[in-house]
């Protein structure tokens, strides 16, 4: 009698259990601002995105420590003129959510909830012109040159790769 194949199917076994139950228990530890796998990439550390702009913004355009400074005011007051709105946002996203996710689509309830955020867009838009406007005066004229020189560039890079 071979005894030997169902102690490796028995090992085999436990070893897989055991990684589960391990994973498991290290999920369940993780704090909530580990970003899961389902999490969209939007979401996922924004500050690390800003931070890494704010960077080449620098480096590029090479950024007095006095311009510094004020754009980083301007981005953290916008931001939390940005966070008054994020709860219309999120409510907003919820509503749509159930509109789409409904079993026909009424266009007539969609057009209405539209209209009755359209306030908390507008502001959302305002809140983006007024810092993008506040950003570019900090820079100086050879500055906001080579900031529209590379804008551009980047929209001829884009349109080129959508076709």
């Amino acid at each position: 009698m071979n005894i030997i194949q169902p102690v490796k199917n028995l090992v085999s076994v436990s070893t897989l259990c055991a990684v589960i139950v391990l994973s498991s228990i290290a999920s369940a530890y993780a704090s909530s601002d580990d970003i899961g796998f389902d999490t969209p990439k939007h979401m996922q550390k924004g500050g690390d995105r800003a931070e890494k702009m704010m960077n080449r913004m620098m480096k590029v355009l090479s950024l007095s420590e006095q311009q510094q400074v004020q754009i980083v005011a301007i981005k953290a007051q916008a931001r939390e003129k940005h966070n008054v709105l994020r709860d219309s946002m999120k409510k907003f996203k919820e509503e749509e959510k159930t509109l789409l996710q409904a079993q026909a689509f009424d266009e007539q309830a969609y057009t209405a909830l539209h209209g009755a955020y359209q306030p908390v867009f507008v502001q959302m838009a305002l809140i983006r012109a007024k810092t993008k406007h506040a950003v570019f005066n900090v820079l100086t004229t050879a500055q906001q040159e080579k900031w529209l020189r590379i804008m551009g560039n980047r929209k001829e890079k884009f349109k080129k790769k959508r076709g």
